[in-house]
C-alpha cells in the first residue's frame, strides 16, 4: 500500500469517527430536551388490622396512698382502705398487681382489642387523717404519660403510683415540673418498676414545697401506667382527697368533661370575691425550651344547650405551670375547653363545700371518640355520665348494655353542648359525630370525676408497603 493509499484511509476513519461522536452528541442533547414516555405505578399499600389476636390491657390506681401514716417512715406511702372499681365490657382475664404493703391492690382486667373495655375505680374515706371520695380511670400502659394536679406545698400530700402489668422490668424516668418551671435533673431520678408490681413515690420528696405540680413520666424496657393521688389538709383536719388520670399527650386544644364545683353560688362577697368560697382552678403546662415560644390558653364553660363562656386566660410559659382561678363557674357549666396556640396539658379542680365538711377532685382531659366506634363507659355507682359534642351538627347517640340485657337508648347532645344522659353501669356509647365523656360524682360533701378513655383509633391499623 502506498503512502497516498494510506493518508487517504486514516482521514475516512478520522472523518468517521468525528461524526460518530457527533451522532452520539446530538443524542445525549436530544434525549435531554424530548420527554420520554414513562411507566408510572403507584406503590403498593396494605391496610392491616393490627387489632386481631391482641389484648388491651388497664390497670387501675388502686387504694389510695397516704404519706406519713407511720411516723416512723413520713417518705413512705401506705395503702388505705379499698377502692371499687367499675368495669364495662367483658374482660377474658383479671389479675392484681404486688405492691410492698397494704390492700386494695390495684386491679388489671384484659379482653381482645377489638372489643369495648373500659374500667374505672371509685374510693372514699373517712379516717383521722383523710377525709373525701376519689376516682380514676384505669388505664393503659405507655412508655410517655402526663399528669397534673396537686402540689407539695403545706397542707398538701401528692403520690405518684407506676404500674407494670408486664412480664420485663421497667424503668420509668419521673420529669417534675412546678410554677417556676422544671424541676432540676438532680431531684429527679428513675424508679424501678418489676413485672407484675406497683410502685408509689412522693412527689413531696421529689420537689417539695410547690404550689403546683405536674409529671411526666418516661419508661424503658417495658411501658406502665401512671396515677396520681393528692391529698389536702387544713392544719390538723382533712379537706378532701382525689385521684388523677394521666394524659397521653399535649394538644392544642383539651375538652376537660364532668366538671363541677359544688359550692353553691349563694354565698355572696368572701375572700375569693363574689361567689363560689372555693374557686375552680385550671391548670395548664406547655412543654418546651426556655425562652423557645410563650403561648396563651383560653379557657371556656360549656352546658346543656351549647352556651359557651370564656372564663379567663392562663399564660403559658415553656415548663411552667400556668393557673387560671374561676371565681363564679358559670350556671350549669358540664366541661371546660381549653384552646392554645401550643401544644399543652390542663387540668382543673372542683370543690364540694359543706359547712363541716369538703372534698375536691382533680378533672382530667378526655381522648376523643370516634364516630360510629363502640367506646365502653364504666358509670359508677351515683355517677352521671356526661357527653360533650364541640361539633356543629347534632350528636346522636345510642347507649347499650356491655351485657346485652335491656333496649339500647338514645340520647341528642346538641351543637357545642355538654350534656348529662342517663346510661347503666355497664354503657356502651356510639355517637354519630366525634365527642368526649366523662363520670362525675357529686353530693353535698363529695367529689369525684373521670374521662371515659376512648382507645386511640391510631392504634387499629396499620399500612405496609410490600417491597
Amino acid at each position: 500500500m502506498t503512502d497516498r493509499s494510506r493518508l487517504l484511509r486514516g482521514g475516512a476513519r478520522a472523518v468517521t469517527g468525528l461524526l460518530v461522536v457527533a451522532a452520539a452528541t446530538a443524542g445525549v442533547v436530544l434525549v435531554g430536551n424530548v420527554q420520554l414516555p414513562t411507566v408510572a405505578r403507584a406503590p403498593l399499600a396494605l391496610t392491616v388490622d393490627t387489632t386481631q389476636d391482641t389484648t388491651r390491657t388497664l390497670v387501675c390506681a388502686g387504694s389510695f396512698s397516704e404519706l406519713g401514716a407511720d411516723p416512723a417512715r413520713p417518705g413512705v406511702a401506705i395503702p388505705v382502705g379499698e377502692a371499687t372499681t367499675a368495669t364495662s365490657g367483658a374482660a377474658t382475664s383479671d389479675a392484681t398487681l404486688a405492691r410492698g404493703e397494704g390492700a386494695g391492690l390495684p386491679a388489671v382486667v384484659f379482653a381482645p382489642m377489638s372489643d369495648p373495655l373500659a374500667a374505672a375505680q371509685f374510693q372514699s374515706i373517712d379516717t383521722e387523717n383523710l377525709r373525701g371520695s376519689a376516682a380514676s380511670s384505669c388505664a393503659e400502659p405507655r412508655n410517655e404519660q402526663w399528669l397534673i394536679g396537686g402540689a407539695s406545698s403545706l397542707g398538701y400530700s401528692t403520690t405518684l403510683s407506676l404500674g407494670n402489668p408486664g412480664t420485663v422490668p421497667a424503668t420509668a424516668s419521673i420529669t417534675v415540673y412546678d410554677e417556676n418551671g422544671e424541676v432540676d435533673a438532680v431531684q429527679t431520678a428513675g424508679v424501678r418498676v418489676a413485672p407484675g408490681t406497683q410502685q408509689t413515690v412522693s412527689l413531696n420528696g421529689y420537689a417539695p414545697d410547690r404550689e403546683r405540680l405536674a409529671v411526666l413520666v418516661e419508661s424503658t424496657g417495658a411501658p406502665v401506667t401512671a396515677h396520681l393521688g393528692v391529698a389536702q389538709s387544713s392544719g390538723i383536719t382533712p379537706f378532701g382527697l382525689s385521684g388523677v388520670t394521666p394524659q397521653t399527650e399535649p394538644s392544642t386544644s383539651l375538652v376537660i368533661p364532668a366538671i363541677e364545683n359544688a359550692d353553691g353560688d349563694d354565698r355572696g362577697p368572701n375572700d375569693s370575691g363574689e361567689g363560689d368560697a372555693f374557686p375552680m382552678i385550671i391548670r395548664a403546662l406547655a412543654p418546651g425550651e426556655a425562652g423557645e415560644f410563650a403561648g396563651t390558653a383560653v379557657v371556656r364553660a360549656v352546658d346543656k344547650n351549647g352556651k359557651s363562656t370564656e372564663v379567663g386566660e392562663i399564660e403559658l410559659v415553656p415548663n411552667a405551670i400556668g393557673e387560671l382561678s374561676v371565681t363564679t363557674l358559670p350556671e350549669g357549666a358540664n366541661a371546660l375547653i381549653v384552646d392554645a396556640d401550643v401544644p399543652m396539658i390542663a387540668g382543673a379542680a372542683g370543690v364540694a363545700d359543706d359547712t363541716n365538711e369538703h372534698d375536691f377532685e382533680w378533672f382530667s382531659p378526655a381522648p376523643v371518640i370516634a364516630a360510629d366506634t363502640e367506646v365502653a363507659a364504666p358509670v359508677m355507682r351515683g355517677g352521671r355520665l356526661v357527653i360533650v359534642n364541640p361539633s356543629d351538627a347534632d350528636a346522636e347517640i345510642t347507649i347499650s348494655r356491655a351485657s346485652g340485657t335491656g333496649r339500647d337508648t338514645s340520647a341528642t347532645v346538641g351543637p357545642g353542648a355538654a350534656t348529662v344522659v342517663s346510661a347503666p353501669a355497664d354503657a356502651i356509647i356510639t355517637s354519630s359525630e366525634p365527642v368526649y365523656a366523662g363520670v362525675r360524682f357529686v353530693s353535698e360533701t363529695a367529689l369525684a370525676g373521670y374521662p371515659i378513655l376512648a382507645p386511640d383509633p391510631r392504634d387499629g391499623t396499620l399500612t405496609v408497603y410490600p417491597r
